[in-house]
This record gives structure tokens, sequence and C-alpha cells, in this order.
């Protein structure tokens, strides 16, 4: 029986619906009544048990549209904006890319310009002309560096691995350009309900202080952050980290550094030590400067393969559907490991999202494409899995 009380709203299944009807009818007509789903009677109880099936969903649905937890689209937005926060709006595809010098020099990068559409740096192209801007610009020696880029334009921009090579900015002493892997954060139209609603979960540290989850959520609410991790050591040695003593390191994807250095500069502990490669001085009130440290998250190459069986007669799969649908929609936060759990749940919507009639099998994944297994860690904890058509391989039986 439907009912609202303390414990929430329950609504009756369509089976549920069609036995209370189907036994009203017994009593009424007796069990010899002919209730099979090909008689003028049993035609009805189903007509109006789905009537009365939608009309419950209709009003679960306004019911969850109060829930944070369980509201989407327009619900979800009304939600949050009591919470003071807003859906963020599309976002740029990030891109790791190798890039090769003799000699030192600097490159420049969007810095407080990584959100902005018209932001300017060194800029790379790929096969297709997709261009690349430098997020953060880059003091370098003679060397190959792994540097982040952001797509020039914003959306969905996916790459395949060693495409980007061609120079659109010309410096002298840049000797080779490319990208070891895909994409490191591949861009969105716009905020999912799933990332916008973790993001509002949130939300209530954002007024504590001196709290490593209250600068989490200030970095999280920074326009262009996709990711973030904070990690606090709070003994009186360096951790297996590497981060010192009394010391938090804030792994950031996306987002504009001074941004994110005015974050930690506000939430921070007093005495509190930074770890980080990439460091922003911020002038005090007192004349004073505050020197921001964080880090951009690494990318890890996840290689993917499992087995499709059909399940209907006559059926045919569109791989390249399949493996897009599942590097669209397979995401890994910073920090989190590979199981292949999570995948199969994917696969499965990836398969049903071309009209089903098939089931993936064997799911197994490989750091290496030489040993696959069913569960793999990041190395260290600034890491995040990426997925790559190319590293997709599905074999039908």
């Amino acid at each position: 029986m439907s009912v609202l009380d303390s414990t929430g709203l329950t609504i009756d299944s369509l089976n549920d619906i069609i036995t209370k009807f189907e036994e009203g009818y017994k009593s009424i007509y007796g069990n010899d009544i002919i209730l099979s789903s090909d008689s003028p009677d049993g035609q009805r109880i189903n007509i109006e048990a789905q009537a009365i099936r939608d009309l419950l969903e209709v009003i679960a649905a306004i019911y969850n549209s109060f829930d944070l937890n369980k509201a989407n689209g327009v619900d979800l937005d009304r939600l949050t904006a009591i919470l003071g926060i807003e859906r963020q709006g599309a976002t740029f595809t990030q891109q790791q890319i190798e890039i090769t010098v003799d000699r030192s020099l600097t490159l420049d990068g969007l810095d407080e310009l990584a959100t902005d559409i018209d932001g300017t740096g060194y800029t790379v192209a790929d096969d297709t002309g997709n261009e690349f801007i430098l997020l953060d610009t880059a003091n370098l020696t003679a060397g190959t560096h792994l540097l982040t880029f952001r797509a020039k334009e914003l959306g969905s921009i996916t790459t395949l691995p060693n495409t980007i090579t061609n120079p659109v900015t010309v410096v002298l002493g840049v000797t080779n350009i490319n990208n070891p892997s895909g994409v490191l954060e591949l861009g969105k139209d716009g905020e999912l309900d799933s990332t916008y609603r973790i993001r509002a979960l949130l939300s209530s540290a954002i007024k504590s202080i001196g709290f490593t989850d209250g600068l989490l959520a200030n970095i999280l609410n920074i326009s262009g952050v996709t990711d973030a991790k904070v990690y606090e050591n709070f003994t009186n040695a360096t951790d297996a980290n590497g981060i010192p003593s009394h010391s938090i390191w804030a792994i950031v994807e996306g987002g504009a550094n001074t941004d994110i250095a005015n974050s930690i500069y506000l939430k921070k502990n007093s005495g509190c030590g930074l770890k980080g490669s990439i460091t922003l001085d911020i002038i005090k009130n007192n004349g004073e400067t505050f020197t921001a440290k964080f880090d951009r998250p690494q990318s890890k190459n996840l290689w993917i393969r499992f087995d499709l069986k059909a399940t209907k007669i006559g059926v045919t799969f569109d791989q390249s559907n399949i493996k897009q649908y599942i590097v669209d929609n397979l995401t890994f936060n910073i920090g989190e490991p590979a199981e292949t759990s999570k995948i199969t749940a994917i696969a499965i919507e990836a398969i049903n999202n071309e009209g089903g009639g098939g089931v993936p099998l064997n799911i197994e994944i490989s750091d290496d494409n030489i040993t696959y297994v069913d569960f793999l860690d990041v190395t260290t904890v600034d890491e995040k899995w990426i997925v790559d058509l190319a590293r997709i391989t599905i074999s039908e039986i």
C-alpha cells in the first residue's frame, strides 16, 4: 500500500496494484472470473493499474524534488539556490602534453584567465585543428616536461594519444610536442546533476574556518574547478604521501591559479604548511607576502577490455558508439581506485543505449596493457585514471 509517514514515501509497484484490482474483482464476481491479460476484464485492470502507477510516480517525483539527494534538473537548481551555490556551466577539456625544449625558456599560460573563453597563452593543436592552451605559465629547463593544457573551446573535445604535435605559438627552443595519453578531463556542456549534487552536499562546509573540508568546499565552488582533494598531515613527521609535518596538500583540477591561491589563503589554518609545485604569491593587507602552494592531478592511463555477448538472435552492436559512451560517462576522481564493478555498470548502460540485446562479460583493467586485473589503485594520491577510446577493447563472443 502506498504510504507517506515519518519514514518517507512508499508507492505500490505496478504488480501490487494489479493484484489489488484482481482481488477486488474476484470478491465481487467470484474466483472463476477470467482475468488473463487478453480478456476484457484483464485488459481493463491493466489500463487502470498503469494509470494509477503513472500518477504515483508523479507524486514520488514531486516528493523527491524536495530532497537534495534525489532532486534532478531544475528542481536541484531550486534547492541549491538556498545554499548559495549555482550549477557550473560548460567546462573545458584538459589535456596533458609533453613539451621538449633544448634551453631554458618561459611558456606563457592562461593563469588567472584559465576560465576565460578569450584567454591566450602558449598554444598547440592536434591533427584535426583542435587547439589547446597552456594552463599555467611554465619556466622550463632543457628536457621534456609534462604540462597541463586547456582546450581553446568549451565542451567535449576528445583526442587520441600522439595526435597533438603541432605548434600554433612558435617559440624558439621548443623541439617536440606530443600527448602521450588521451584527455585528462573531458569537457562538458554543463555540470551534471551527479557532480553538482556532490558539490551541493559539501557546501555546508564553506563557512567553516580553518578546516580542510572548508578549504575543499571553497575550492570546489571555484568556477572551472571539476575535481579537488585536500590532504592533511597533522603529525610531527613527513607522511607516506610526502606531505611535510603539520601541512596540507591541495590537488585541484581546473580553475584559475589566482582563485585557488586566494581560497587557500582564506581557509588555511594558522601556522599550517603547504605542499605543491605550483606557487603563487598573495600580498596580505599588512603588506606581507603569503605564498600559496598546490598541485594539479597527474593522469594515469587505464586500459579496459571485456567480452560482449548477444542475448538476442540477430542483434548487432556498434562498438564505436559503445566505447564513446563509456569514455563520456566513466570518470574517476583524483586518487580514486579503478575497479570493474563501476565499469560494468557503465558498460551495461552503453549497451542499453544502443538498443540492448547484449551483456558485458569478463571485464578487466590494466595500467600497462599487459597484466589485466579487476582492481587497480593509484600509485600516488594525486593521480587520476584516464579512459580513452584507443584503450578500450571489446570482443564479441
